[in-house]
C-alpha cells in the first residue's frame, strides 16, 4: 500500500472527500431566523440607546448647579462677597445655561436660558447680589421644556420643575421627582 492509498482510505479523508458540494453553511431558512431575531432585539433596545444622551445631558445640567452653588460657597466662605471678586465662569454644559439671574425665580430663569447667556448678558456668574447677599442657582434648559430646570435656594434647598411633556413627549425629567426635589 502506497502512501497516497493509506491518505485516500483514511476515514477523516473519505468524510472530506464524500461531502458533496452545498453541504456546507447554513440555509435559508436559518439565516432568516437569525435576522429576524436581531430585528426584535433592535426594536426593543434602540429607543433605550437614543436617550443615554439626553439623560446624560440632563445629569450634567443637575450637576452644573450643584458645582456652582459649591463655587459660590467657597467664596463667601473666602470672604468674597462684593464684585469683582465673586466673579466666576459658569460650569459649561450644552443644552442648559447656568446661573444666578437677576430676578430668583423659574421665568428669570428661562429668561436667562433663552438668552443663551448665564446672567445679566455676561459672560460670567456673580454669586452675590450688589449688596453682598446670595443667589439663587438656576440651570435652565435652553431648549424650552425638554429638561427639568434645575434650582439651589440660598439654603442649599435642591428644586426642580419637569419638562413640558405636552410640547416634548420625550421629556427628560430625570432627576426631578413628583414632589420637586431632586433624587
Amino acid at each position: 500500500m502506497t502512501l497516497l492509498q493509506a491518505y485516500l482510505n483514511n476515514p477523516h479523508t473519505r468524510r472530506t472527500l464524500d461531502k458533496k458540494p452545498g453541504q456546507t453553511g447554513f440555509s435559508l431558512i436559518e439565516l432568516v431566523v437569525v435576522i429576524a431575531v436581531l430585528a426584535v432585539l433592535t426594536a426593543i433596545a434602540l429607543p433605550n440607546f437614543l436617550g443615554v444622551s439626553d439623560d446624560a445631558s440632563a445629569r450634567a445640567g443637575q450637576q452644573a448647579a450643584v458645582t456652582a452653588f459649591k463655587e459660590c460657597q467657597v467664596f463667601k466662605a473666602r470672604g468674597q462677597t462684593r464684585l469683582p471678586t465673586s466673579v466666576m465662569q459658569p460650569p459649561s454644559v450644552s443644552s442648559f445655561a447656568v446661573g444666578a439671574p437677576t430676578t430668583p425665580s423659574y421665568a428669570g430663569a428661562a429668561t436667562m436660558a433663552s438668552a443663551g447667556q448665564p446672567v445679566l448678558g455676561s459672560i460670567e456668574l456673580n454669586c452675590f447680589t450688589a449688596g453682598g447677599g446670595d443667589r439663587q442657582i438656576y440651570a435652565a434648559p435652553t431648549e424650552a421644556g425638554k429638561f427639568p430646570t434645575f434650582h439651589i435656594t440660598i439654603a442649599g434647598i435642591r428644586q426642580c420643575v419637569q419638562g413640558n411633556i405636552t410640547l416634548h413627549p420625550n421629556t427628560y425629567n430625570i432627576g426631578c421627582t413628583a414632589t420637586g426635589s431632586w433624587n
